[in-house]
């Protein structure tokens, strides 16, 4: 198995050194490190920290002159050294990011080429670097600045997976507070005694850039194009110098710059974001729709790993993100915006207020799941749901729950919410002096192709909790091993909700049921939904990013709430993380099981000038419990507000029966297809 020597210079880095040294520990055996004229106690910490964790190594000596020198100094340090076939190249300003999941001894026993390129950035800004060496006397650095290292003709290089070893290039060195000067000054010298090098013309340019003498970057860029050679610097040079004349209010020149870096390598496409981006800025989507066609089929090729100061997040989200905006203006080609903002929303590096702003776009692209209706089965009885109960005629129906019987998967069960409150058009809610919900439990013989309604009644509950809040809101029942269980929101007071859980017997029409507390609880406690494992265990999801599954148990403290009840406890027993949008999601249904699946319905709500209501299907694999996959956000008629409470699968059909409201006032029922609701899952 190969040894591993940290190495690397330093200067006055004693505020950030233990950072670096604690993220590399895990790897390495030795260090080898030369300070260049620390005036703090950087070397003292070095040598104290490694002493600790018994690491073998040294420091040397040699004031500093140049990067390429210095580094090839500290390089010539490591020769003979034990423990140290191989040599870790790294900085002060880095953090070196492993894979939890990797063994560090078979990523040693793997080390058998001379040199690695490691991926070296930030999570949206990144490139490759050799990183890893086999500590040979014959590599040196080359460069006065931006230095490289120099290997032989015979050199057998490889690459590390970003996923497996990253470095987190931090840049808050002792060193860098007058980096773009120093830098200056020495590549101004290198020019001199090697005039017309290309890398020193590239980074001088860069050099200038960053320390806004823009006018002197475009020079240089300029000349690093008519130098020519390697195609990343001088694609590099042309978008650079597009961003420079950007800075200087010539946006003529700028897209003038960024149309020839097209031409000259049409696989990088930042350069037709920043077209595309000031287009539709400036209201001109037309032409805004063409530079994002011109960028979109590298966009799908998704192969840009190996681009030089690569941007990712053009990559990932921003196209895409242009996209979400400007279809609405200009899409004659029918490009899939859907797809756009579903990328958009689920990559885990777009900033919060991209995503808010995609949601509240979204609702001129959601598809209507009303219009994939199969209408295979008379659902006329459903709407005779309550007919015969004399509800008073201040109460109107609302959103119905759904369960096949678990005694009888010919029998389908409906609880169906009755409440006296109103949603008017603005999505406010108009309320009597208490808040009441009825409850009508029906059920349904589906033997014949004609469902028949069996029998129907109000379903008895606890009135002890009664308050402001009169009655079980938002039931969502489940059949589990010929029980019939549910949750409900139950409401104690003004502003303070909690989960009610238990058990509904259909032969005395009443709950048998617990208020449920778990660890951390909220002031306002609604949709934890249920579910049967492949195991046929019962879960119950608290929440969706992360993923939050557990198990409901007697309260280890024996606890009594203060109507006298015992209290139960939901324990948490996995936790697996889920994409970025998964924040803004709320369980409406019960876990449906549908092949190794287990399907759900969640709601997501987009805030603006009112509330907008969106749903989405979520699929878990039932015997892990972790998300499987998941579909397009949708509505289904595409009203402000809809809500459902549950689903089932109707499998002699293959069809799912969905029960939903709308605006809380309308009652509905719809079916689809198992096959239709596929084309709405996203394909990865």
């Amino acid at each position: 198995m190969s040894k591993i020597c940290l190495n690397m210079i330093v200067k006055n880095e004693s505020r950030i050194i233990e950072r670096l040294m604690l993220s590399v520990l895990p790897i390495i055996d030795s260090y080898c490190i030369c300070d260049t004229g620390s005036t703090d106690d950087t070397v003292e910490l070095i040598e104290t920290f490694f002493k600790k964790h018994n690491i073998p190594g040294k420091i040397v000596k040699e004031l500093f002159k140049d990067f390429g020198y210095n580094r090839t100094f500290a390089l010539n340090a490591c020769v003979g050294l034990d423990n140290a076939d191989y040599l870790l190249l790294m900085d002060a300003d880095m953090k070196l990011r492993i894979n939890p999941d990797l063994s560090v001894d078979e990523f040693k026993k793997s080390l058998t080429k001379d040199a690695y390129y490691l991926f070296q950035g930030s999570d949206v800004f990144y490139y490759k670097n050799v990183r890893i060496l086999k500590n040979n006397p014959d590599y040196s650095y080359w460069g006065v600045t931006h230095e490289y290292v120099k290997t032989t003709p015979e050199t057998i290089y490889d690459e590390i997976e970003k996923s497996q070893v990253f470095i987190d290039d931090i840049g808050d060195g002792g060193a860098k507070t007058d980096k773009f000067e120093r830098d200056i000054r020495l590549l101004l010298k290198g020019l001199e005694e090697n005039p017309n090098n290309e890398r020193y013309t590239f980074y001088l340019a860069n050099s200038y850039m960053n320390s806004f003498q823009y006018e002197k970057a475009i020079e240089r860029y300029k000349e690093r194009v008519k130098l020519g050679s390697w195609f990343e610097e001088v694609w590099h040079s042309y978008y650079s110098m597009g961003k420079c004349y950007q800075e200087l209010g010539d946006m003529a020149n700028a897209i003038n710059s960024w149309m020839e870096a097209y031409q000259f390598y049409p696989n990088r496409i930042e350069n037709l974001y920043l077209i595309t981006n000031y287009y539709r800025c400036n209201n001109k989507n037309v032409l805004a729709y063409s530079f994002y066609e011109m960028a979109r089929p590298e966009l799908l090729k998704n192969n840009v790993q190996n681009f030089l100061f690569l941007e990712k997040d053009v990559y990932d989200y921003k196209l895409d993100y242009e996209f979400s905006i400007i279809a609405y203006y200009r899409n004659p080609n029918n490009l899939d915006v859907i797809q756009s903002c579903m990328k958009v929303l689920s990559h885990p590096n777009t900033p919060t207020n991209i995503a808010t702003n995609v949601l509240s776009n979204y609702k001129f692209y959601v598809p209507r799941l009303k219009d994939f209706e199969s209408k295979n089965i008379d659902l006329q009885v459903l709407h005779s749901i309550g007919k015969t109960m004399n509800i008073d005629s201040n109460f109107v129906s609302s959103t119905p729950s759904i369960c096949i019987d678990p005694n009888n998967k010919n029998r389908l069960i409906i609880n169906l919410r009755y409440v006296n409150y109103k949603i008017n058009e603005k999505g406010e809610y108009i309320n009597q002096s208490n808040i009441i919900t009825k409850n009508v439990i029906s059920c349904i013989d589906m033997n014949k192709k004609s469902w028949k309604l069996d029998t129907e009644f109000e379903l008895k509950y606890n009135k002890a909790y009664d308050n402001l809040y009169v009655g079980l809101e938002d039931i969502r029942i489940m059949g589990h091993k010929s029980k019939l269980y549910f949750n409900a929101n139950r409401g104690l007071e003004y502003s303070k909700m909690v989960i009610e859980h238990g058990i509904i017997n259909l032969k005395s029409r009443s709950t048998l049921s617990n208020i449920l507390e778990i660890d951390g609880q909220q002031t306002i406690e609604k949709n934890w939904v249920i579910f049967e494992n492949a195991n046929r265990e019962l879960n119950m999801i608290y929440g969706w990013y992360p993923l939050r599954i557990g198990n409901v148990i007697n309260h280890p403290d024996s606890k009594i709430d203060n109507k006298k009840n015992p209290v139960m406890k939901l324990v948490i027993s996995h936790e697996y993380q889920t994409p970025n949008f998964f924040r803004w999601l709320r369980g409406s249904t019960n876990g449906q099981r549908i092949g190794d699946e287990i399907w759900f319905i969640c709601h997501l709500v987009s805030y603006e000038d009112r509330r907008y209501y969106y749903h989405i299907f979520v699929a878990l694999d039932s015997k892990t419990m972790e998300l499987k996959r998941y579909s397009r956000i949708f509505t289904f008629e595409k009203e402000k507000v809809e809500y459902t409470l549950g689903f089932v699968y109707l499998d002699q059909s293959n069809e799912i029966l969905i029960g939903y409201s709308v605006m809380d006032r309308e009652t509905k029922y719809i079916t689809i297809t198992k096959d239709k609701l596929e084309e709405l899952f996203i394909q990865n």
